[in-house]
């Protein structure tokens, strides 16, 4: 049989996953009212400066690779 010790300690750890599980229900974050529109534009925006310098990068590494080959085609050709 179990001697008192073990039902306290057992009880405890109970106790405490209920606790913390309850602390993490409250800590959920809720969202109020309408979202910022300032926010929403501005990470629009970076994302529109993101996407035009991925593309000067691919625009400029082609333009590269064609001046290549056609030095390749000019000296071996």
């Amino acid at each position: 049989m179990e001697n008192d010790n073990e039902k306290h300690l057992r009880v405890e750890k109970e106790d405490k996953s209920v606790t913390s599980t309850q602390e993490k229900v409250q800590e959920a974050p809720t969202l109020t009212g309408r979202p910022n529109i300032d926010v929403i534009t501005a990470r629009n925006e970076e994302e529109a400066k993101q996407d035009r310098k991925s593309s000067y990068k691919v625009a400029g590494i082609v333009a590269l690779l064609v001046v290549i080959v056609m030095i390749a085609i000019y000296f071996f050709g």
